[in-house]
């Protein structure tokens, strides 16, 4: 990569010295086809990996990660594929991975068997199983966790997509209740506004008693 010397010009100038200077034409047009030949198959074996996909990133790794995998399941005809599976980054805590697996499958459930719980998503012109599943979790950094973001708070996320940032005491919640946070935020993607960024929208209690409510959670 960017700390290699080997630049094409210098191995253009080895191969002149070491080849060109002692072999026939009929030699060096074979020897230049193996060169080829040889850094092709290297490439090959290592492709070159960019800061960007690499783990270091807590958004873009998780996020491209979850585009390849958040739906289990799909048809050429659009039909609602028979199985999600939540889309979590291997940063976040075994405990945490396993209480967001459990609880999105209530989340899930509650989605398709409630007509009040889907209905939630429907005023908002969005399908809930297509919310949920596009919903990404990540850990919150430390950095983050220092600034107070989850004091008073299991999860947050963006209106309108975004992943969703996890707190590390969100494994406490039942499955009930972290099924609720899991729907509240799937409404924040769909584009549900909360006070007081919105001064005329419910504030996060509100929306959580909404979907207690209508989820039955």
């Amino acid at each position: 990569m960017g700390r290699h010397t080997n630049t094409p010009e210098n191995v253009g100038n080895t191969v002149g010295r070491r080849v060109f200077a002692t072999r026939r034409p009929g030699e060096v047009l074979m020897a230049a086809r193996l060169v080829l030949f040889c850094g092709a198959v290297l490439v090959a074996m290592n492709p070159v990996v960019w800061p960007a996909d690499t783990a270091e990133s807590d958004v873009s790794a998780p996020v491209v990660a979850a585009a390849k995998s958040a739906v289990t399941s799909t048809t050429s005809d659009d039909v609602v594929p028979a199985v999600y599976t939540p889309s979590m980054s291997p940063k976040l805590s075994t405990i945490n991975r396993r209480k967001i697996s459990d609880a999105f499958v209530v989340a899930l459930e509650r989605v398709r068997e409630v007509p009040e719980c889907r209905e939630l998503f429907t005023n908002l012109g969005a399908d809930g199983e297509t919310a949920l599943s596009m919903v990404v979790f990540l850990p919150v950094g430390r950095a983050e966790a220092r600034d107070g973001v989850c004091r008073g708070s299991s999860a947050y996320t963006l209106v309108g997509g975004g992943p969703v940032w996890v707190c590390r005491d969100f494994s406490r919640l039942s499955d009930t209740q972290a099924a609720m946070v899991i729907v509240h935020e799937a409404l924040h993607h769909a584009g549900l506004n909360e006070y007081p960024k919105d001064p005329d929208a419910m504030t996060s209690k509100q929306i959580n008693g909404m979907v207690m409510k209508h989820c039955g959670l």
